[in-house]
């Protein structure tokens, strides 16, 4: 190895200055006198040059020879692998430069040209660790995923190369849609590295599919442990899995769960709720209220209101306003904190006040929720069923105004979930502002602090007109 390396930077070094010499003499443009003997040669530029050139490939071909000449010798001398080994060499080289070839074709999307080289570095390198790769993805870029396929199972035959091609059957059934095998060969790829940030993303999301909160939480804490998640997304995705655990089955150990969710991130609006909740029947209202109230004062959200209003369920309209009023000072002149307090006087029966806490806000910023308290405001003070309704219908083609969406479709949801039902992505549900027409069905509670939803009109049936 050191001797080819230093033969082939006495070569380098000729070439370099023979052309050096052959650029200065060119910018000198005198003629060249070689004298021997009795003979005087003389040379113009250009023929020097030239006959520098026919030196530098006798200088290349003796280099050559030489090598040649050197592994013959080895040979006559009892190496019987030394002419192998020249012509072994020169096949390598020429393999290399091929599977340089088909990367870069890959690279520029040459489908058919990698494959080509590739096959040819496969058969001159004889390496198949190295090339089938290249060729299982060349062949999934020219679209023939059995072939991808058969090279992939080719690269499990050897240690150094099995995780590679575990990854590449792994991503074709999750193309199929093959997720239980799909999680199988994650696992079988993450014992090989454990720390591999890839595969713990997609062991991850895979459980998450499966609703398998346990298992996706060993992920996220590999993932963290890793350097792969950064700490508040760690903590707040701890959270949200430990609130899915407790909700599907709130024993005594799933409650401490849901606590701790709520401790580690308070500002998330579903574990503030499941923990006033807990607190709420174990007679601690005050530990309640205080974590709502700490949430709501982060971010007020309707869901928070009415868990708040439901720590005292027997308590009377008056009261519950009196009770509510420091928390609609906190958001004073908020669109949440306006419709909190209309509701509050509805429920009390006082329409008067109700209309005059919402403002203008059916007319600044109609949303849904703030027509629909229009609505129940002017059925309080005895308007005609057609204006009733009049709100009702605007209501139901309103905007959303603040509500659940998914930040990757911008799916609507009436309530949080940890995984969006539409395209199946993890904590994506955000409390946003959205101008998306709404698509008000039963499930949505517009107006969670009264008892009793007002029925919303049937979509307008255009009459058949008589055509002559």
């Amino acid at each position: 190895m050191i001797k080819a390396a230093i033969k082939s930077l006495i070569f380098v070094a000729v070439i370099t200055l023979i052309s050096f010499a052959a650029t200065l003499f060119m910018q000198a443009n005198n003629d060249l006198k070689i004298v021997l003997s009795d003979i005087e040669i003389i040379l113009s530029p250009l023929a020097t040059v030239i006959i520098g050139i026919f030196s530098i490939i006798l200088i290349w071909l003796l280099f050559k020879i030489f090598n040649f000449l050197i592994a013959i010798y080895h040979l006559l001398n009892g190496d019987e692998t030394a002419l192998s080994r020249y012509f072994d060499r020169n096949r390598e080289k020429r393999g290399f430069q091929a599977l340089t070839d088909g990367l870069v074709a890959l690279a520029l999307g040459e489908a058919k040209t990698a494959e080509a080289k590739a096959a040819r570095a496969k058969k001159l390198l004889r390496k198949p660790e190295v090339t089938n790769l290249l060729s299982a993805q060349a062949a999934e870029q020219s679209g023939d995923r059995e072939k991808a396929l058969k090279f992939y199972k080719e690269l499990l035959n050897q240690e150094r190369t099995k995780f590679v091609g575990i990854h590449g059957i792994m991503k074709q059934k999750l193309e199929e849609g093959d997720n239980q095998t799909a999680i199988e060969l994650a696992q079988r790829a993450h014992l090989i590295k454990p720390k591999d940030q890839t595969t713990l993303n997609i062991l991850f999301e895979l459980q998450i599919k499966k609703n398998n909160w346990e298992k996706a939480l060993e992920a996220l804490k590999a993932l963290h442990k890793s350097g792969g998640l950064p700490k508040d997304i760690f903590i707040r995705r701890t959270a949200i899995l430990n609130l899915a655990k407790a909700r599907e089955n709130l024993s005594e150990e799933n409650e401490k769960i849901a606590l701790l969710a709520n401790k580690s991130a308070p500002e998330l609006i579903p574990a503030a709720i499941l923990a006033a909740e807990i607190y709420s029947k174990k007679g601690n209202k005050k530990l309640a209220t205080s974590i709502l109230r700490k949430t709501w004062n982060k971010s007020p959200h309707p869901e928070i209101a009415a868990a708040f209003a439901n720590l005292e369920p027997t308590e009377s309209a008056e009261k519950r306003v009196d009770r509510f009023k420091p928390w609609i000072k906190v958001h004073k002149g908020t669109p949440e904190a306006k419709m909190l307090e209309a509701e509050l006087a509805l429920a009390a029966e006082n329409y008067p006040e109700a209309r005059k806490a919402l403002g203008d806000l059916p007319e600044s910023n109609p949303s849904a929720r703030a027509l629909t308290i229009m609505a129940a405001v002017e059925r309080g003070t005895g308007a005609k069923e057609a204006v009733v309704r009049g709100w009702l219908a605007k209501a139901l083609g309103a905007k959303y105004g603040t509500t659940w969406c998914c930040e990757k479709c911008n799916n609507i949801s009436s309530k949080w979930e940890p995984i969006c039902t539409q395209c199946g992505a993890f904590d994506t549900l955000k409390w946003m502002e959205t101008q998306l027409p709404s698509k008000i069905d039963k499930s949505m509670q517009l107006l969670p602090l009264i008892i009793g939803d007002l029925e919303l009109p049937e979509p307008p049936i255009e009459e058949e007109k008589n055509v002559p």
